[in-house]
């Protein structure tokens, strides 16, 4: 227990002092030279250990070349110490890269046991850097309140406590400097900060290893401002289809001259337009938006910026380090351009749905509703205008509906059908169609190798044109495979097309009869016709399935093509 209790003290000992270097709860009998030192990473460090005369008391006669260096728990080559005489001895390391704290001076006493005499606590760090890439941007912060936010690059990590200080004066009045709080690269100018007073700015960084100071830079803060926003941003809609007008109010009240970023899109686009800058160059507080579409709502935002100033003085660094910022968007505005007359017919076909007695049959009329970009407005009403051509001498007839399909009861013979669409504005151009007569031995040729087959999940159709140029196409479609008695669907396609999927509701495992009708002029070709499956007992078809076993492609005959 003895033995224990002789090993034990040296270990408390040790700690004690090591722990309580300056003010310890035991007497020391040694010191280190330099005290708690702030050390540059990489340098050369030299630490002495001298002996007082308490340690010969305590453990006899001793000589500094019984001291031992450690770092942290290991001990230090015998190579880096020298001995300066008999109470002092240094140590020297040429790196402190990798030097590890506490520093600490130990001797061996009576038994080999070794005793701390001493020990030290050192910081490893770098001094500061030059900051770097200094700018500052005077921001509004209401109507006549500013405040100049500045930042820079501090450099690399010291690892010390370094402090950073962004200092400021005009000629001949130094201000209080601003101290970052929580980062080291960004401060906030909160009072004197004038319109048309040169204002210089600077950072100093300071730590235990040295002090650097920024480039300054030198500058009128009203070349650098952030404007807020504009506001009251509102949209007024003209007379004119095309045009809108936009509205604001600027909240800088000085004279400065300002510019403006002007952009715009329809409402549900992600493609903003932006206005021309020279259109928008000076200061304003209107604009007129033109070339826009006819009933389209649009969305509209701007933002300003004072006006670069030609031919005035900089500072050699103030141009790079405090030019003109443009504000933020303003908040969007929205507005609808007035309507203008449709600038296209609706599609037009019809089908001829029985003969109800020999010399009359029934025909049914329909068009396709107008897509927004081409219906300029709210469609109101469609008139239809029914022609009988010779040889049948009947009085035209008018109809207006608000539907999109007429039943027609009318004697064989050839009709042109025109059919108008309105607005609160005027009427589209008529879109024509001719209906000929049962039995036509007239009609133009068909188109060639009609092919449908399931592509991307849709039934695509293919054909190869006739010699003569169509100027449209119908294709036309039914879920059965009796035409006599199928509910019909239809699309038209432009003359230049020669494939196009069906956009209808293609159901699987249902057999679609599908014709191709050219028109030329208006008037029809004959049909061309196939059937295809989108899906089929599970399993896609490359090439169509056959509704009839005998024939995948047929012509519709002059005799029971009734529709064109």
């Amino acid at each position: 227990m003895v033995t224990k209790c002789c090993w034990s003290m040296p270990a408390i000992w040790t700690l004690l002092n090591i722990y309580s270097f300056a003010h310890g709860l035991v007497t020391l009998c040694g010191h280190i030279t330099p005290e708690s030192p702030v050390i540059e990473i990489g340098s050369s460090f030299t630490a002495v250990c001298i002996l007082s005369d308490s340690c010969q008391n305590i453990y006899g006669s001793l000589h500094a070349s019984q001291i031992i260096w450690k770092t942290k728990n290991e001990v230090v080559p015998k190579e880096q110490y020298s001995v300066i005489n008999r109470t002092a001895s240094q140590v020297t390391f040429n790196d402190t890269s990798t030097l590890i704290s506490p520093l600490t001076c130990n001797i061996l006493v009576a038994g080999n046991i070794e005793q701390n005499i001493y020990g030290i606590q050192f910081q490893l760090g770098l001094p500061p850097e030059k900051p770097k890439n200094l700018t500052c941007i005077m921001t509004q912060i209401e109507k006549d309140r500013y405040n100049l936010p500045c930042t820079w690059d501090p450099g690399r990590n010291t690892f010390l406590n370094t402090k950073y200080y962004l200092k400021h004066r005009w000629a001949g009045e130094n201000f209080t400097d601003c101290i970052p709080s929580g980062t080291n690269n960004t401060c906030t100018i909160e009072e004197n900060i004038l319109f048309f007073v040169n204002t210089e700015v600077w950072v100093k960084a300071k730590n235990d290893l040295g002090t650097a100071e920024s480039e300054r830079i030198i500058f009128d803060p009203s070349t650098c401002v952030k404007l807020l926003p504009p506001h009251k941003v509102s949209v007024n809609v003209s007379e004119l289809s095309t045009v809108l007008k936009l509205s604001w109010e600027n909240r800088l009240d000085s004279d400065l001259d300002l510019e403006y970023n002007i952009r715009y899109k329809v409402i549900d686009s992600l493609e903003w337009i932006e206005v021309p800058p020279e259109d928008t160059a000076t200061r304003r507080t209107s604009f007129i938006l033109q070339d826009l579409k006819p009933h389209t709502k649009y969305v509209c935002q701007l933002r300003s910026k004072v006006k670069d100033r030609i031919g005035m003085q900089w500072s050699e660094m103030s141009s790079d380090n405090c030019p003109s910022h443009w504000s933020d968007w303003s908040k969007e505005a929205v507005g609808v351009t007035a309507e203008d007359k449709p600038s296209k017919g609706p599609a037009l076909w019809r089908k001829i749905i029985a003969s109800p007695s020999p010399g009359n049959r029934t025909v049914l009329l329909t068009w396709k509703e107008l897509e927004p970009s081409v219906a300029n407005g709210i469609i109101l009403r469609y008139e239809v205008n029914i022609t009988a051509k010779a040889p049948l001498s009947l009085p035209p007839e008018v109809f207006r509906l608000n539907t999109t399909q007429l039943t027609l009861n009318i004697q064989n013979g050839t009709y042109e059908v025109k059919v108008t669409a309105y607005n609160s504005v005027s009427g589209s151009p008529a879109s024509v169609l001719v209906i000929p007569p049962p039995n036509s031995k007239d009609l133009s040729a068909p188109v060639k190798d009609v092919k449908a087959y399931p592509e991307d999940g849709k039934l695509r159709v293919k054909w190869t044109p006739a010699d003569e140029y169509a100027n449209k196409y119908i294709i036309e479609w039914c879920e059965q495979c009796d035409s006599s008695s199928c509910s019909f669907e239809w699309q038209q396609e432009p003359g230049t097309a020669q494939a196009s999927f069906l956009r209808g509701n293609i159901k699987p495992f249902k057999c679609y009869l599908i014709t191709v009708y050219p028109l030329y002029a208006n008037s029809p070709g004959a049909g061309k016709s196939t059937q295809a499956y989108l899906l089929q007992g599970g399993k896609l078809k490359t090439l169509s399935d056959a509704c009839f076993p005998s024939t995948h492609t047929h012509l519709i005959q002059p005799q029971t093509n009734y529709y064109m």
